[in-house]
């Protein structure tokens, strides 16, 4: 295998692309489910299905983003070993990033995984957090939380 560096570049910039417009996909969903029926009075069931709906998307779309992260990890990885000039390391590097190639994963599978250059638990910490706050922001709204409106 021939050790080409702009070719690694070029595949990691392609999964940061895929990366970033994960996320400004999901964020669009997000302020949509919070603002959900915004001058419209909500009953409770149809909150309940707009929550389901964003939720099974939540945990579908950061199986996305993880895997990314994984797979960014494993690019870096193998550029790292492309510029040290490290033959070996890179085939290894590589095989390991090309072996996998699949589109998401169980957000579970990341407990416990070592730690690349991007991290599993920020990714995931940032999603859950504006996936809780978006659900409060609709219950929020629908007067189902103390102190709505």
């Amino acid at each position: 295998m021939t050790i080409e560096p702009g070719k690694i570049i070029d595949l990691i910039s392609t999964k940061q692309t895929q990366y970033y417009v994960l996320w400004a996909g999901y964020t669009t969903v997000q302020f949509t489910a919070g603002s959900f029926g915004a001058k419209e009075t909500l009953s409770h069931l149809v909150v309940y299905a707009v929550l389901a709906g964003v939720w099974m998307f939540n945990i579908g779309h950061l199986g996305f983003v993880l895997k990314c992260v994984e797979q960014l990890n494993k690019l870096t990885i193998a550029l790292e070993a492309a510029l040290r000039d490290n033959k070996q390391e890179f085939e290894t590097a590589m095989k390991s990033a090309l072996s996998d190639m699949g589109v998401g994963l169980y957000f579970w599978r990341t407990f416990g995984a070592t730690r690349g250059h991007s991290s599993y638990f920020m990714n995931s910490l940032v999603h859950f957090w504006i996936d809780i706050c978006a659900s409060a922001a609709l219950l929020w709204r629908a007067g189902m939380l103390p102190y709505a409106s």
